[in-house]
């Protein structure tokens, strides 16, 4: 009896925390969609997979675009995370996409968010599309009507 007390508990606290995460989601990129750690933790796979290309402070080289402020930002607008990081997923590295894991492409995303100024929030940047198309990217900050 003992056992299967302690099986239900686990069981409640496990659904009673899913559920406690999924109400903290956050709807747009202005609500700290990403935390400060994986975006440090991002910076470093940003330098190690992503630099070689789009330049050490996300200038850009040649044919990569500058992936900070302008009309990077404003490319995304109004769409889901989901369709950037889709973008990202799967072409990035150009010499090598699948070879870069969806938790890191997450963490550089989370990079790119901070380096356009989106704050930090208390919650990771998910990695799974269904997760990320619910925030959408909105390239200024929505205003309270």
């Amino acid at each position: 009896m003992n056992l299967i007390y302690k099986l239900l508990v686990i069981t409640l606290a496990t659904l009673l925390s899913s559920s406690f995460s999924n109400a903290q989601a956050v709807n747009n990129v202005w609500e700290g969609a990403y935390t400060e750690e994986q975006a440090m933790n991002g910076e470093r796979l940003y330098q190690e997979h992503c630099s070689a290309c789009h330049g050490s402070q996300m200038q850009g080289i040649e044919e990569a675009p500058t992936l900070k402020q302008g009309a990077f930002i404003y490319n995304w607008d109004d769409l889901g995370v989901d369709i950037l990081f889709q973008r990202i997923r799967t072409t990035m590295p150009l010499d090598d996409p699948r070879g870069v894991s969806r938790k890191i492409k997450a963490d550089i995303l989370a990079y790119l968010m901070s380096e356009n100024n989106f704050p930090a929030g208390k919650i990771k940047l998910p990695y799974q599309n269904s997760r990320l198309k619910r925030i959408k990217w909105n390239a200024q900050k929505p205003t309270d009507d």
